[in-house]
């Protein structure tokens, strides 16, 4: 969508709909917290088979959990080493991207309509796909942006495999930064951390522009 061309009525209820969906996703961390994810990980550190698998499930409901994906794939490589790491992080953060697209569709697509007029929501869905590849790519590492881009592209109907295939690649690669990140030390983990999120944040910042 050009932001030239839309109205600042429009501007106003996307950027009220975008908030919404954030808030959407950083709720659960309001109500329930986070704590409880380091026990539940510790419970099964001499367990890799389990440790993994519970990665993959905690991994996967981020989108509507309070989960941190970034600890809970740093803990999974150093309990499990890195291969698990990435397996696990691969795996959970692409589950989890089809897990945030049927609630954008199913739950978020539902309010929309009372933000965005059918106009406004087909723009909205034409800029994406037009764009999709790089705007799913630069949100991916940026907490709660990565949620909650999935869920609007969902909800304003652009097809779950098209949102799969923009996010496999760059799931697996933060897979990958995260899970031998730990494996060196705990500055370098910072580092990458930083790094992909600076990255990101630029890569969006040239694409709108």
């Amino acid at each position: 969508m050009q932001p030239e061309k839309m109205s600042r009525r429009a501007i106003v209820r996307l950027t009220l709909f975008v908030l919404l969906v954030m808030a959407l996703v950083c709720l659960p961390f309001a109500l329930i917290g986070e704590s409880y994810v380091l026990p539940l990980l510790e419970s099964q550190e001499q367990r890799a088979v389990w440790l993994t698998l519970i990665a993959i499930v905690l991994l996967s409901a981020d989108a509507i959990a309070p989960v941190p994906s970034v600890l809970v794939i740093l803990f999974l490589a150093m309990k499990a080493g890195p291969i698990a790491g990435v397996i696990g992080g691969a795996v959970g953060l692409s589950s989890g991207v089809v897990f945030a697209w049927w609630f954008g569709r199913a739950a978020v697509g539902r309010i929309a309509p009372r933000f965005l007029p059918d106009g406004e929501l087909a723009r909205l869905r034409s800029g994406l796909e037009r764009r999709l590849w790089f705007t799913l790519a630069c949100w991916r590492s940026v907490p709660v942006m990565a949620e909650t881009s999935v869920m609007i592209a969902g909800a304003s109907g652009v097809p779950l495999r098209r949102v799969f295939a923009a996010t496999l690649l760059p799931n697996c690669a933060i897979a990958v930064i995260y899970a031998y990140a730990a494996d060196d030390s705990l500055t370098t983990f910072v580092l990458a951390f930083a790094a992909t999120i600076v990255v990101s944040l630029v890569g969006w910042r040239r694409s709108v522009r």
